[in-house]
């Protein structure tokens, strides 16, 4: 019994250590709402004069990010913000933020920033299932007719797919800001054996549908939300 006992006090003490360092390698986040802030990867763009910023950046909030935990996060983007979505389409990405908590991200290989990768869902459906989603997502790829394309294109009606859908946000190191780098929805088509291509089937971009109309089409700020949107955290 006293080996047995040594045993799990070494094991709890390695425990121990393998969580103090996870914990030191980790970065978290400034909870909040984060607003649409005129940048190119968070560095100002556009006048800086309040008055004159506020008058050509629009009002409008991106994400928000709650604690759910000691180190584990929420993050809740405004899917009302989806205008070519239907109602069915934005509640169906909301109801995927709520059962899916993150642990604090971890600075990138290559410098440029620490990355949060919020995975809101990684799971199989059937293509019943994929069509019934598709139809609430981007209005505009519907009428292109895209989904409608490469659903013809399928030669097996009992396809399964393995549905990814993830939100990434770099901090750069720009104060209260945040780069809203990704936010996609992912088809990958499974095999016989259940394992997923590795190109995307057929992949949603919801951070496009979120950006494109934040500017209109002349806007000399246009340009600055084609590779992503920064967000700023509201401050009282």
């Amino acid at each position: 019994m006293k080996i047995l006992r040594n045993m799990l006090g070494r094991t709890k003490a390695l425990i121990g250590v393998f969580t103090l360092l996870c914990l030191q390698n980790a970065y978290a986040i400034d909870a909040g709402q984060y607003y649409y802030y005129i940048s190119e990867k968070c560095v100002p763009k556009g006048p800086q004069e309040p008055k004159a910023r506020a008058a050509v950046t629009p009002d409008l909030w991106l994400f928000e990010v709650s604690p759910a935990g000691i180190s584990d996060y929420y993050v809740h983007m405004n899917t009302e913000a989806l205008n070519q979505y239907t109602d069915e389409g934005k509640s169906y990405l909301a109801e995927l933020e709520t059962e899916q908590a993150y642990n604090a991200g971890h600075a990138s290989e290559q410098g440029t920033g620490v990355t949060h990768n919020f995975m809101l869902q990684r799971e199989a459906i059937g293509l019943t299932e994929l069509i019934d989603i598709l139809s609430g997502f981007s209005q505009h790829q519907k009428e292109k007719g895209y989904y409608f394309r490469k659903i013809l294109s399928l030669d097996n009606q009992n396809a399964r797919f393995k549905a990814v859908t993830k939100v990434q946000l770099v901090d750069v190191g720009m104060e209260d800001k945040m780069f809203v780098a990704g936010y996609v929805s992912n088809y990958y088509l499974l095999d016989s054996k259940g394992k997923p291509d590795t190109d995307a089937f057929i992949s949603v971009d919801h951070k496009n549908a979120l950006s494109e109309a934040i500017h209109p089409y002349k806007s000399p700020f246009n340009q600055y939300t084609k590779n992503g949107i920064c967000g700023e955290r509201w401050v009282p």
